[in-house]
């Protein structure tokens, strides 16, 4: 008796120790139900405990604030067809205020911090009037640490508003991304031809005030714009983003990251900018070091032919050939889609490895 009671006095003194410290149970997140769940929960810690298939789901994009451990795990086959209902205030590069959308497996993330997780396989795509941004992880990203984070899949945007971007990992925002990998193809429409719109593509973020290290970059990015380019391999536009999130010259560091890939794009416009280059696209606001990166591998093409959209895709009536990818060991499987007629191939249906 007198060793229970003991045992139940350290249970006790364990837990209370545990409440003193600050420690809020970690909430675990198996399927697509725990994953839409974490809107309910603001600044909860998570843990993905499996790798989960949303192939058919029509995704939400929804609002995370918290922490995400992917235990190395992969969120696969996300498809994203439309905005989340969150709204944030996004700057261009003037400080010129917009209502801003979101698409993207979270439309806002802020005071966040997502790590060692893979979103694989990811589609998402929209079209619209309003000020817009599309990336795979996080269309806002503010004030948030990403680390070791994988990002592979296509994100497309045709839009009419002014405030537009594409990226891989993150749309527009502030803080940092360390050790991350992304395989992306990225497509800017501009459907406005009368307003000039201010444009950003980046495979790490499109815009913001971020420091990106140690990542892998393979990107295939088509613009077609008629306003104003700001294009990077890793960063559109590099700035301050009209966030309070302050970053010291110190840790304003832009460097050992590898770019491979192409950047195609035009911009019809009379007073023209064109910024377009491996890793940063625009410096509005001073670095400290943006070297060495590896960007032999990368290839700038801009074309002043403005008749035609941009797209990987070059034939009218493509035709496809399909070639089933099995997993193996911790690589990923998919259905490889080949064009017969100009060789444009892309991937869908994921499937896991069989060591997870």
């Amino acid at each position: 008796m007198k060793r229970l009671i003991l045992l139940m006095v350290l249970a006790a003194a364990v837990l209370l120790c545990a409440a003193a410290a600050g420690e809020d149970p970690v909430i675990e997140i198996r399927n697509a139900d725990d994953l839409r769940d974490v809107v309910n929960h603001p600044g909860a810690r998570f843990s993905l405990m499996n790798d989960i298939d949303l192939q058919g789901e029509d995704w939400l994009p929804i609002a995370f604030s918290g922490e995400l451990d992917g235990n190395g795990h992969g969120i696969y086959n996300l498809t994203v067809n439309r905005v989340g209902e969150e709204k944030r205030i996004t700057v261009d590069g003037n400080r010129k205020e917009y209502e801003t959308e979101f698409a993207a497996l979270f439309s806002v993330m802020e005071e966040s911090t997502v790590r060692n997780l893979k979103v694989i396989g990811a589609h998402v795509t929209a079209e619209g009037k309003s000020h817009c941004f599309a990336a795979i992880l996080a269309g806002y990203a503010q004030h948030c640490t990403i680390e070791n984070v994988t990002v592979d899949g296509r994100v497309r945007l045709d839009n009419e508003g002014v405030m537009s971007g594409v990226g891989g990992i993150a749309g527009f925002g502030s803080g940092y991304i360390h050790n991350c990998n992304a395989r992306v193809e990225l497509i800017f429409v501009d459907l406005n031809r009368k307003s000039r719109c201010e444009q950003f593509l980046g495979a790490m973020m499109a815009t913001g005030y971020v420091q990106i290290q140690y990542c892998t970059v393979e990107i295939d990015g088509y613009v077609s714009c008629f306003g104003y380019c700001h294009n990077g391999g890793l960063l559109g536009l590099f700035y301050t983003s009209g966030t309070k999130f302050q970053m010291g010259l110190e840790n304003r560091i832009i460097n050992h990251n590898k770019i491979s890939g192409r950047i195609y794009f035009f911009e019809h416009n009379p007073d023209r900018r064109a910024y377009c280059k491996a890793d940063v696209g625009e410096t509005l606001t001073k670095l400290a070091s943006r070297k060495p990166n590896d960007t032999k591998g990368f290839t700038r093409k801009e074309t002043k032919e403005f008749h035609n959209i941009l797209l990987p895709e070059t034939c009218e009536n493509p035709e496809y050939e399909e070639k089933v990818i099995p997993p193996s060991g911790e690589e990923w499987g998919w259905t490889e889609h080949t064009c017969t007629g100009c060789g444009y191939t892309w991937r869908d249906s994921y499937t896991a490895p069989a060591d997870h």
